[in-house]
């Protein structure tokens, strides 16, 4: 996870109402891009031995600070991800993903035995590219340097589950005149734990030019740190915290 500075008018252009501005954060967002592993809740099932793409996946997510119901929260302004699947998934739970392709450098742990620092531990150089239709998109480079406590991390964990708003259009022909479905959902997540928690320097960069995206005003004006740990949980599945459909 990167945590960075951008345009504080831009960021908050993305808390949809009844989201406001968290003052406190002005001006910060979050790419949080995690590798993750998914199973059926029964253990005597695992997907992953047939065929390791149904369990194994990669996101990219730009997150935004603000406030719901006067308490902070982080809202998911963008997400790309590398399974067909998940890109439905996601429009289901309203995180909304675009399909792309990650690419990281070599890490591993005998990487030692030829004096290299590429071990997965500290002082390891992590670099990942996130690319669309053959053009890169994101660039961001981190190096842990050391451990902390799990408290540091709060500014950002304790605003986990993050919201969405999902949004899909009117299809009908006529029109009705509004959208087939349009709220804001969290993530429901149960039994969940976190370790080995890693704090370090880091670099991210935008492509401002990419082709049908919208990451130009998102470039960061300032870098002020990476992060990395190990987190699991359980996800039965979403609740609606707003419905702009219910609205009068």
């Amino acid at each position: 996870m990167i945590h960075f500075r951008a345009d504080p008018d831009v960021l908050e252009s993305y808390l949809p109402p009844p989201m406001t501005p968290n003052t406190e954060r002005r001006g910060e967002a979050f790419m949080w891009t995690p590798n993750l592993r998914c199973e059926p809740v029964d253990p005597d099932v695992r997907a992953d031995i047939l065929n390791p793409a149904r369990t194994h996946y990669n996101v990219c997510v730009i997150a935004v600070p603000g406030l719901f119901e006067g308490k902070p929260a982080l809202i998911s302004a963008y997400q790309w991800c590398d399974r067909d699947w998940l890109v439905i998934l996601s429009w289901m739970i309203g995180t909304c993903a675009k399909q792309v392709e990650f690419r990281d450098n070599g890490v591993h742990p005998l990487y030692a035995a030829v004096g290299s620092t590429q071990t997965g531990s500290l002082g390891t150089t992590f670099t990942r590219t996130v690319s669309r239709n053959g053009e890169q998109l994101i660039r961001l480079e981190y190096t842990p340097k050391n451990m902390i406590d799990p408290s540091e991390m709060s500014f950002f964990t304790s605003a986990f589950p993050l919201l969405s708003e999902r949004h899909i259009p009117d299809l009908n022909v006529p029109a009705t005149g509004k959208p087939l479905i349009h709220d804001l959902t969290q993530m429901l997540l149960e039994d969940g734990s976190a370790k080995n928690f890693m704090c370090g320097s880091a670099a991210l960069e935008f492509n401002a030019f990419a082709d049908n995206e919208e990451l130009g005003p998102l470039q960061p004006t300032e870098v002020l740190g990476g992060y990395r740990w190990q987190t699991s949980w359980m996800m039965p599945g979403i609740k609606i915290v707003h419905d702009y459909l219910g609205d009068p």
